[in-house]
């Protein structure tokens, strides 16, 4: 299908989920003290093996693999799920403070030839806090983003075969080269750059730099403007950017049941626990966290009208986990619709999950994927999606 139409990708569980959301789930905080009401399942390899097929079958153009002390590394995961996977390629997430460019150059080089040039790179910053100080990261919010700049600028050099000296705030290199095989086959492609961030220092990283920039799922009209701020930053370098957004997703045969599923999630919460999980929430420096938690102000779970912040918006996610607020929630075609609602302001990339990864990948395969399919909106979906006989 056209390049020009969008691309669809999944969240790959790298630290274990549950199908209790609020005792543990994926990337949730837990609202009480209480053993969860499901099994925990850990992130084996077998596991995790699951779901990537699953969202190979299922046509999915690639996988995101987080990263942080709270799950397993995400280039180990990729290498060993390239060695079971065809064509599924692999968004492998790297915070600058955890390593060197050069160091980062060299595994993506190595993992590029041995996937078949499959993979992606998603710069995450992050922000100040423990994270951060368990890799000596003591620096504010500008300085996060100042080490994320000059990663990126000698990464990008090294990857365009040059010899790199730089004297930076955080990274000083003298004659840097990306070293070529023995074959003579020289370098290979260099891995796409997906970078995010709201903040002002985002912005200017993301214009220099960003192949694709991604956003928290937001209402369209806030999303739109973010667009053109990102463009218009980086057209002024002389480059284009494509976009993309990370969302939660719930998508059943029709909007009742999907909003019967979505508030499921929610079922045993208190008022009082969700309170405490939003001020843990609201607690953090992420100002694309903030953004998305600020549509939450007026949510009452006595009030379920309360959650939608727009059609097949909405916004029970945050009240329970990390990372976006907001999620997809409704029928198969009514949802198809929204991504096309959002890709007329400039989205071409998203990346999505639900709870749990691999029951949720079976919803959006079986449903939503024929109806982008039928949308013309899908990038690849028609050749990937195998036809039984």
């Amino acid at each position: 299908m056209s390049t020009s139409s969008l691309g669809l990708h999944w969240y790959l569980p790298t630290a274990g989920e549950s199908r209790d959301t609020l005792r543990g789930g994926t990337n949730v905080y837990p609202v009480d003290g209480e053993p969860a009401g499901a099994p925990f399942r850990r992130p084996s390899l077998s596991y995790l093996t699951q779901v990537a097929l699953a969202v190979e079958e299922a046509g999915f153009d690639s996988v995101l693999i987080p990263t942080g002390s709270y799950c397993e590394d995400p280039w180990i995961v990729a290498a060993a799920l390239a060695g079971v996977t065809r064509d599924l390629r692999f968004l492998v997430a790297q915070h600058p403070r955890t390593t060197t460019p050069a160091y980062a150059a060299h595994r993506a080089a190595t993992l590029q030839r041995l996937s078949g040039d499959r993979l992606a790179l998603n710069v995450v910053t992050g922000e100040p806090g423990a994270e951060a100080w368990l890799h000596g990261d003591f620096g504010d919010k500008e300085d996060q983003y100042a080490r994320t700049g000059e990663f990126l600028d000698i990464y990008g050099a090294l990857f365009r075969g040059e010899t790199v000296n730089r004297d930076g705030r955080h990274y000083r290199v003298r004659d840097g080269k990306l070293a070529r095989p023995r074959s003579g086959d020289g370098l290979p492609p260099a891995p796409e750059v997906w970078f995010g961030g709201s903040s002002e220092y985002a912005g200017t990283v993301a214009a220099a730099h960003a192949d694709v920039y991604l956003s928290w799922l937001e209402p369209l009209d806030q999303l739109a403007e973010k667009v053109e701020w990102i463009r218009s930053l980086a057209a002024a370098q002389g480059r284009t950017v494509r976009f993309g957004v990370r969302s939660w997703i719930l998508v059943r045969d029709t909007d009742a049941e999907a909003e019967r599923a979505a508030l499921a999630l929610l079922d045993g919460a208190t008022p009082e626990q969700l309170a405490q999980s939003r001020t843990q929430l609201l607690s953090r420096q992420s100002v694309g966290q903030q953004r998305g938690q600020a549509h939450l102000n007026d949510a009452d779970l006595r009030r379920p009208d309360s959650l939608w912040i727009a059609p097949n918006v909405w916004g029970g996610f945050g009240l329970v986990a990390g990372g976006p607020a907001l999620g997809f929630v409704g029928g198969f075609d009514h949802v198809a619709d929204r991504f096309a609602e959002y890709a007329r302001v400039g989205i071409s990339e998203f990346i999505v999950s639900g709870f749990p990864n691999l029951e949720e990948t079976r919803w959006v395969a079986d449903g939503l994927v024929g109806a982008l399919s039928r949308t013309a909106l899908s990038r690849r979906t028609e050749s990937r999606v195998p036809v039984d006989a």
